[in-house]
């Protein structure tokens, strides 16, 4: 006697959307996102300190913020784009950066992408602050044929006033030796 076990699985990415009342939080991101007309790959964290979510999709990462309770997205912030920091390199060095001021009531977020030298970044203008970051992945460099990586996204968020600009920041390598900027006097 011979016996046959067959196993299939779906021959497309299931959607995000959430069946009523068992969502997650994640479905319920991914699904608003997915309505703005972009793939939601992954929820690569959630900041439940600051209340945000990072959603990286085809184009790049987007913050997403959501409810104090953590049960729902209220905003998206406009995100950065894989492309748009490959491109940047010359222009911007070894971070590339956004600025968020009133996102909401007493919320404004510096955030951005740095680049696989930065090892340590301090935000000079904000108190010499060291942003958040995690790792995304270091295959980038691959992603539409471009070169350049982008192993971090970092962000800071203040609730107690606008985040000043210009942002002067200090980045550093992993030797400790400043790569980009400097706490300069005016």
């Amino acid at each position: 006697m011979v016996f046959y076990f067959f196993s299939s699985r779906p021959s497309s990415v299931p959607s995000h959307a959430p069946s009523p009342g068992n969502a997650s939080l994640e479905d319920i991101i991914c699904s608003k996102v997915s309505a703005k007309h972009m793939e939601c790959k992954q929820i690569r964290l959630i900041d439940m300190n600051s209340n945000l979510a990072f959603v990286e999709t085809e184009f790049g990462i987007l913050p997403v913020l959501i409810s104090k309770d953590h049960t729902e997205m209220v905003k998206m912030i406009p995100g950065l784009d894989f492309q748009e920091f490959r491109e940047e390199k010359e222009e911007n060095g070894p971070i590339t950066s956004r600025v968020g001021n009133d996102i909401q009531k007493d919320f404004s977020i510096l955030y951005g992408f740095a680049r696989d030298k930065a090892k340590t970044i301090i935000i000079n203008s904000q108190d010499n602050i060291q942003p958040n970051k995690f790792f995304i992945r270091d295959d980038l460099a691959g992603m539409n044929g471009g070169p350049g990586t982008a192993p971090l996204w970092f962000w800071y968020v203040t609730s107690k006033d606008k985040i000043k600009l210009p942002v002067k920041s200090t980045v550093y390598d992993s030797n400790g030796h400043i790569i980009y900027g400097g706490n300069e006097e005016e």
